[in-house]
């Protein structure tokens, strides 16, 4: 398991997040200034307002990209046996990355989940080793393999 094109892959994904929210936050500032050249009415105020709301909220997604990619840069991906950031973790079939938070992707033909180091479930994993296994939301679970 190649380690560093998984750890590509993630900055590779913070890095289309972080360009597709700034393109977005972008298009949408764009389409939505007041024209301070024409009559502004209590609903045009309004809808600016809520304009204002969208644009922080994709400020603030574009903020998160760009936390992830420095903490996925932070993380030594060096192999290991014991589960802790950067760890590759291979649990009742599937493979988590401790990394960051983000939806199944795959690398190669293999699908991964990331997970931060403040997900609940990490705190189970944390300091474990294979063959290890241990409960979590009333599910029973068996560490295959760490990397």
């Amino acid at each position: 398991m190649d380690k560093i094109k998984i750890k590509q892959a993630l900055i590779n994904l913070e890095k289309y997040h972080i360009n597709e929210t700034e393109m977005n936050y972008s298009d949408f500032l764009s389409g939505n200034l007041l024209d301070k050249t024409e009559v502004v009415d209590n609903d045009d105020q309004s809808h600016h307002r809520q304009s204002i709301e969208i644009s922080d909220q994709l400020e603030e997604q574009a903020h998160i990209h760009t936390e992830h990619l420095e903490t996925i840069n932070k993380i030594s991906f060096e192999p290991t046996d014991i589960v802790g950031p950067g760890a590759i973790v291979s649990v009742n079939g599937r493979c988590l990355i401790v990394a960051v938070s983000k939806p199944p992707f795959k690398v190669g033909d293999r699908e991964f989940l990331g997970i931060s180091v403040q997900a609940p479930i990490y705190k189970e994993l944390k300091g474990r080793k294979k063959g290890d296994s241990f409960t979590f939301n009333n599910q029973q679970f068996i560490i295959e393999a760490v990397n």
